[in-house]
């Protein structure tokens, strides 16, 4: 198996997988596009093995380590995205989590006034 099967393989089962668990509900519509879009580059550069030539040559690189490159950063796009998603989670959930601490004093503060 040479490295555009590999490749292509990994595309389609990203968007397969992809596909999959946004159908079951386990992943939401706006972090999908993310993973298709990695899948559609990996088996649309898989495909055209001629645009990934292209791309080696320009960087002095061998197609195998372009492609390699190419995925690694293709998912260290995806992990920033992840992580700044986290990120505004966990601001949102602590900002919650003050409002949920504002009301129960004022529920208390109402409970000893009455």
């Amino acid at each position: 198996m040479n490295y555009h099967s590999v490749f292509l393989v990994a595309g389609v089962a990203a968007i397969a997988g992809t596909l999959i668990a946004l159908r079951r509900a386990h992943i939401r519509a706006e972090y999908s596009v993310s993973w298709l879009a990695v899948g559609v580059l990996m088996s649309g550069l898989a495909l055209f093995p001629k645009l990934i030539e292209r791309l080696s040559n320009g960087l002095g690189m061998q197609p195998q380590s372009s492609l390699m490159v190419v995925g690694g950063v293709l998912i260290s796009i995806l992990v920033f995205e992840i992580s700044r998603v986290v990120s505004q989670l966990r601001d949102e959930n602590v900002l919650l989590a003050q409002r949920v601490a504002i009301l129960e004093y004022r529920i208390q503060q109402r409970a000893r006034d009455e």
